[in-house]
């Protein structure tokens, strides 16, 4: 039987960033301990029992929460599954909350990889954007995540932040790289409706750089990493050789994988199942939504996930779940033009065209 992943959500914050629009608050003790409570409960009534590749923490911010919390809710699922000796175990954390004793005890637990919420390195730009922490703070927490044995760093970096240049972008990757992370997300900053970030746009408190002048940006990081030896291996994904996201590749090959929390999402037996994004819902287990995955859903995952990251698609799997992609009249032009790659019964989109992927993918569809 195929092994699993586990994603845990943690949708407690110290404070809101103003782009943000995940599931995730600032909530009481009292609150936060009905949700563990919670949380170890769905654990322990899940039915599943696959044996465990990759555990991740996410968020939220699980740094903010009380380190016993964790502790707990990693021991359950020790105990509910059996969990692979080499298995990737990923908490995030952000650099103002994650103290050194705290990254001491999650290393202690069993954690060995590590994802700081960095954004940027600038500290006006972070005032801006309402995070927590400093430049100095963010590169402390790498260094004190170095300090207690963690190998396996990940950060995050933001592209089109108000006030953001090329050159303070590629001066905050090449400070990460000294750093010794190994692996580096980098994401174009979206603005989702109804966040702070979307009103103080629309009142001319914040202009952001022009769309031309973020792909501008993203391009010359693309460069200047890859240049530097992180392998692009998904479209905002770069990494040293060996260091990718196990556990995010899974999700990108379609591989099964459970989630626990607010919000979290599970695939398993060609089911996604949903839990309610309403605390109220998640702790009385009410509004999950539960969706059969058929051929035609099937068939279009394989081919949006596979083309974002450098696994590509199998053609024989594609074949088997019913499309036969040459007779597709885009894919073969495609090929001609050098959009699409093909080798060895896979395809591939050419990463000089990661930036109109959407586009390429939709031509792709049955």
């Amino acid at each position: 039987m195929n092994k699993i992943g586990i994603y845990v959500h943690i949708p407690f914050c110290e404070s809101k960033c103003i782009y943000c629009d995940f599931a995730s608050s600032v909530c009481s003790k009292k609150v936060q301990e009905k949700y563990f409570e919670s949380l170890i409960e769905e654990i322990k009534k899940c039915r599943y029992r696959r044996k465990v590749k990759s555990i991740y923490f996410g968020g939220g911010t699980p740094s903010s929460v009380d380190v016993n919390f964790i502790k707990k809710i990693y021991d359950t699922i020790c105990e509910k599954f059996e969990i692979d000796v080499d298995a990737e175990v990923t908490i995030e954390c952000n650099p103002n909350s994650a103290t050194l004793d705290k990254l001491n005890e999650y290393k202690k637990m069993g954690f060995n990889r590590i994802s700081f919420g960095v954004q940027s390195l600038h500290d006006d730009i972070l005032k801006i954007i309402g995070r927590r922490h400093n430049s100095k703070q963010a590169l402390q927490a790498i260094e004190n995540a170095r300090r207690v044995g963690f190998k396996n760093i990940s950060a995050d970096l933001l592209i089109g932040l108000p006030n953001q240049s090329i050159e303070d972008l590629i001066q905050d990757a090449a400070q990460l790289i000294n750093s010794k992370v190994v692996h580096i997300s980098a994401y174009i900053l979206q603005v989702e409706r109804n966040t702070p970030l979307e009103l103080k746009i629309k009142n001319g408190e914040i202009t952001l750089p022009t769309e031309d002048k973020t792909v501008e940006m993203y391009l010359s990081l693309v460069g200047f990493l890859v240049n530097k030896g992180y392998n692009r291996y998904e479209i905002s994904n770069f990494c040293r050789d060996g260091c990718y996201s196990r556990h995010n590749l899974n999700y990108w090959k379609l591989g099964e994988y459970l989630g626990f929390g607010l919000a979290a999402h599970s695939y398993i037996n060609y089911r996604r199942i949903a839990n309610s994004c309403n605390m109220h819902d998640f702790l009385n287990r009410k509004n999950i939504f539960i969706e059969k995955i058929d051929s035609k859903k099937n068939i279009e995952e394989m081919i949006m996930l596979g083309l974002r990251c450098n696994l590509g698609v199998d053609i024989i799997r594609l074949s088997k779940a019913g499309y036969f992609i040459n007779n597709n009249a885009y894919y073969k032009e495609f090929l001609k033009q050098g959009i699409l790659l093909e080798r060895e019964n896979r395809f591939y989109l050419n990463p000089n065209y990661y930036g109109v992927s959407n586009k390429i993918i939709c031509d792709l569809l049955p």
